[in-house]
């Protein structure tokens, strides 16, 4: 994005890491909102030259990119579009950053869809090294590929999800190992603390360095296919969260009793480890891509 525009829509948690990730690559960004306080504090936030605006016509109009950040809700964000897209250029490209909602849904009324798709920036936008990049029913290949572009321009990796699934990618894995981690509990095969380190501890270290495909193919294809024979049939299934979630939901409740201290640690502590693993992840060998020749096998999952 050096030299482009790009508009900010929204004041919540999410748009003042999404518009330093912006201004960082080099790009002249806008936060706009309905309320002047919570633009100016969110723009504050953001750092740099970033501009707080109202929503109106100015704030769009020269804009090479706009990312939505509204609330999570299909009707509200569709109202946004009608009203900034009238604004926008016919080659300006508008995204949303939306973690769940379909792509395809949220386009329905666009007059422009093929210049639509999903920018999701995971918390906090700043310091993730990854943005998923959506594609639509309707979106063209130019407008995911310009996308992905001003991701890498930003120094993150662009997570490129061809088909509009619910959860994208990032969430279905997220959440396919949080039903998994439920399961363990709820069935008393491990303690909550437990089963934390096994992925903080673990996983975690382990998948910093190579991804599940990657550690496959060190440890040997016909290895993890034997034990994927044993372990798949016994996995979670299910199609709801279990009590275990729903009743914390309900409740306002958490896993761990926390103190305003242990937050303010554990936010540092992760935002510390976000980083070490963003630098970590630019130097990280990377396959060059699939291949059907042999590959090591040490027996290893």
């Amino acid at each position: 994005m050096n030299g482009g525009r790009v508009t900010v829509v929204g004041s919540g948690r999410m748009a003042p890491g999404i518009a330093r990730s912006f201004l960082l690559a080099g790009a002249d960004v806008v936060i706009a909102g309905r309320t002047a306080s919570r633009v100016e504090a969110a723009a504050a936030l953001a750092g740099g030259d970033v501009q707080p605006r109202p929503i109106e016509a100015a704030s769009f109009e020269d804009a090479d990119l706009v990312c939505e950040s509204v609330s999570e809700d299909l009707g509200v964000k569709q109202q946004v579009f009608r009203t900034i897209e009238p604004w926008l250029r016919p080659d300006a490209i508008l995204t949303s950053n939306t973690s769940g909602l379909r792509i395809s849904r949220l386009s329905e009324h666009l007059l422009r869809p093929d210049r639509f798709c999903g920018l999701h920036f995971l918390f906090p936008a700043d310091l993730t090294g990854v943005v998923e990049v959506v594609a639509g029913d309707q979106s063209s290949m130019e407008t995911i590929e310009s996308v992905a572009r001003a991701v890498e321009q930003m120094d993150k990796r662009p997570i490129v999800a061809h088909a509009d699934v619910p959860g994208f990618v990032w969430n279905r894995l997220q959440l396919a190992l949080l039903r998994e981690a439920l399961w363990l509990l709820d069935h008393g095969v491990a303690e909550i603390a437990a089963i934390d380190a096994a992925v903080s501890d673990g996983l975690a270290p382990r998948w910093m360095g190579t991804g599940p495909f990657a550690c496959v193919d060190l440890g040997g294809s016909a290895t993890w296919a034997q034990v994927a024979d044993e372990v798949f049939p016994h996995l979670s299934t299910s199609d709801r969260p279990s009590a275990t979630l729903r009743g914390l939901g309900e409740a306002g409740a958490t896993f761990y009793q926390w103190t305003a201290s242990d937050l303010a640690k554990i936010a540092a502590l992760r935002s510390a480890t976000l980083e070490v693993g963003r630098n970590f992840a630019r130097d990280r060998f990377l396959p060059r891509g699939h291949t059907d020749a042999s590959t090591p096998s040490g027996g290893d999952t």
